[in-house]
């Protein structure tokens, strides 16, 4: 595959760049934003259901907000409890476990050959009940420390605004090249900026990097292979399978991230960084499941004629 099309490649310069250059930016949160939107607005461009598709998804739709809000929200927080006694820390645990799933899922979904109706149908679902349950979450466990109203409206605007921009631009079609391009160098900007902005602090507390890291690579791959062996051994539908590990593992690191920039930048700078690990182990974690899964899961020999 030409590099330039390759997702790895452009996730790794990102990090690479991130780590070189650094960017402690004043307008990293409104950058990140404008990323995250032109990244949902692109993946959802296109990608159309019936409303008659609920129907017939409603229990596999109900498994993707469990997997979502229950076992991976869950997972993150309990995890995060390892760093409770860090105040700045801990909130950016919970940050990370309060925001929904990223729509990289959907990216992921389209690269696995995974089912891309109930990747949309349960994306859907999720970002309706995380109008409510994100800044609920935040508020029961953060108190005033973060408001919640704030945070309502970052998930409103992260989700309305891309949605609103799809209703003109479904009725252009998009070159998948361009689209593709487009989209790498979209998880390029996100991920350079994510790490950029704590940068120096990651480079002079290498001890905390590394337990954060160690924590997030615990969080996001023992689950999601754990599940994939179970759904596997269960002989559940492969296409579904997909979807389901991607949503148990994917959280919204970049929204998490431009989240504790704007709440906690001059009274817990170092919140983000539960989320900017997370960020990089996700990528990670996408890298390797990309050229893994087909071996470890391979779709049966009627499903591929």
């Amino acid at each position: 595959m030409n590099p330039i099309w390759d997702i790895k490649v452009w996730i790794i310069l990102g990090i690479i760049l991130g780590f070189v250059l650094g960017f402690d930016h004043p307008d990293a949160p409104t950058m990140l934003i404008i990323t995250l939107m032109i990244q949902m607005t692109l993946a959802l461009q296109g990608l159309k259901f019936d409303f008659s598709d609920i129907g017939s998804n409603k229990r596999p739709m109900l498994v993707c907000l469990l997997l979502c809000f229950g076992l991976n929200t869950g997972i993150t927080l309990l995890t995060g409890l390892l760093f409770i006694q860090e105040t700045a820390l801990w909130y950016g645990w919970i940050m990370l476990s309060a925001v929904p799933c990223a729509i990289s899922v959907m990216t992921m979904t389209f690269y696995m050959k995974g089912d891309m109706k109930l990747g949309m149908l349960g994306f859907s679902l999720i970002y309706i009940v995380a109008l409510v349950l994100t800044p609920a979450l935040t508020h029961v466990l953060m108190g005033e420390a973060a408001s919640w109203v704030k945070i309502l409206e970052y998930v409103v605007l992260f989700v309305v605004v891309p949605v609103v921009i799809d209703i003109p631009l479904n009725r252009v079609t998009i070159p998948p090249r361009v689209k593709i391009l487009v989209m790498n160098a979209v998880i390029l900007v996100m991920v350079f900026i994510s790490v950029g902005f704590r940068r120096d602090y990651i480079i002079d507390n290498p001890d905390i990097a590394v337990l954060l890291l160690a924590a997030n690579i615990f969080r996001i791959f023992v689950p999601s292979l754990i599940l994939l062996f179970l759904l596997k051994k269960m002989n559940y539908d492969r296409d579904k399978g997909v979807v389901y590990i991607a949503i148990s593992a994917w959280r919204n690191s970049g929204l998490a991230t431009t989240l504790c920039i704007i709440m906690f930048s001059t009274t817990y700078p170092d919140a983000l960084l539960p989320a900017v690990m997370s960020l990089l182990v996700e990528n990670l974690w996408f890298v390797i499941m990309q050229g893994s899964f087909d071996k470890l899961w391979p779709k049966a020999a009627a499903d591929e004629e």
